[in-house]
């Protein structure tokens, strides 16, 4: 490549910052230098690309027609070195393997078979962040997730890991004291979100769209973990994820009220981003499939 037919990459920090603050005095503030040091780069660079950046006329400093342009080609540039920079650690600065989430799977699946990956990946360490939002795997030092949802996330490689179905679930307390007889008895009792949409439970026709539940009774968490927990302590029902969820049935913290489940439309997933991948990832990948084909299935 020859360099000399572009500009000096290390104008583009400066110009960045100065466009995005649109004042070379908060530029050089965010960069520890002097506010003539960032004007005098910026006449350099715009000396080297024959135009001028900014319109400095008015009272407040503003991008011209090509300053905006050359905007969008910095950010892009000073991204991708980010985004290499978040590699060259991921790969090289530790022999880590990072995982991201949620706390219930973290909890259930891969905190009891932790030391079983050491085994499969010698000299790995594998570390988990049990997190409710989704890992940005750009610009965050996550070599992979366990996703819930279709699969289908823009620059991501994902392989399933099981399909997942839906039924409604409460404590052996609960139900003794409410007893369910059919579906239709779930619109006068306590339900448990993770989300305030009562149309999920409508759509997996564990409702009537007819029925006129409570909702001034319905309480919304903002984990799995959390309306789980509530459900087994007698607060409610929760809509409970198989074949995640057999082993809260298998010890007696939960119950399924009605016979059979709805397959859904979402499943568990192993995911690594498809530009930057570990050299653990399909390891961690087998890993997972083992210790989700293994969970135990219901006794009954």
């Amino acid at each position: 490549m020859d360099y000399k037919k572009t500009p000096p990459i290390q104008w583009l920090p400066v110009f960045e910052a100065a466009a995005s603050h649109l004042s070379f005095k908060k530029a050089a503030d965010s960069l520890s230098v002097s506010p003539p040091a960032v004007s005098q780069q910026i006449k350099v660079f715009e000396n080297w690309l024959g135009v001028e950046l900014f319109d400095r006329r008015a009272r407040k400093l503003a991008l011209t027609e090509e300053g905006d342009y050359y905007l969008g080609v910095a950010r892009k540039v000073l991204q991708a070195h980010t985004q290499g920079y978040v590699e060259f650690k991921r790969r090289l600065n530790s022999p880590s393997f990072n995982v991201s989430t949620s706390l219930f799977v973290a909890q259930e699946i891969l905190l009891p078979n932790y030391l079983s990956f050491s085994e499969c990946c010698p000299g790995t360490e594998l570390r988990i962040e049990a997190r409710m939002s989704l890992s940005d795997f750009d610009n965050e030092p996550v070599d992979a997730a366990i996703r819930f949802g279709t699969g289908d996330w823009p620059g991501i490689c994902s392989k399933k890991l099981c399909d997942v179905y839906i039924a409604p679930v409460a404590s052996p307390g609960y139900l003794l004291e409410n007893p369910i007889k059919d579906i239709t008895d779930l619109n006068h009792h306590r339900l448990l979100y993770t989300s305030s949409n009562l149309e999920d439970w409508v759509e997996l026709g564990l409702l009537e769209s007819s029925g006129d539940p409570d909702k001034n009774s319905a309480l919304v968490f903002d984990s799995y973990m959390t309306a789980l927990k509530a459900a087994s302590e007698g607060v409610g029902i929760a809509l409970g994820l198989f074949p995640i969820t057999n082993s809260w049935v298998n010890r007696g913290l939960l119950c399924c009220p009605l016979p059979g489940k709805i397959k859904s439309s979402y499943s568990y997933w192993s995911c690594a981003p498809e530009n930057h991948s570990h050299p653990a990832t399909e390891v961690f990948h087998q890993w997972c499939k083992t210790l989700f084909d293994q969970i135990p299935p219901i006794d009954m």
